[in-house]
């Protein structure tokens, strides 16, 4: 995967977790631990791109992602 290393992330609070959803990818994941938060997405974005982790860095606002037609 070739672009930018930087991701914007969206983040809630749902069922005692912080869901944490990437839109530039499309995916998710959960954590208990906000603390955790970072390292999770960034584990994730690799995970499913190929990069390494060390090499993204991601923009975490907490709030729910946008929906047309919801």
């Amino acid at each position: 995967m070739t672009g930018d290393h930087h991701f914007e992330v969206v983040a809630w609070r749902a069922d005692r977790r912080l869901t944490l959803y990437v839109p530039g990818i499309e995916a998710s994941t959960t954590v208990e631990d906000p603390r955790t938060a970072e390292d999770a997405v960034r584990g994730l974005i690799a995970d499913l791109t190929g990069m390494e982790p060390g090499e993204i860095t991601c923009d975490i606002r907490l709030g729910r992602p946008w929906r047309s037609g919801i």
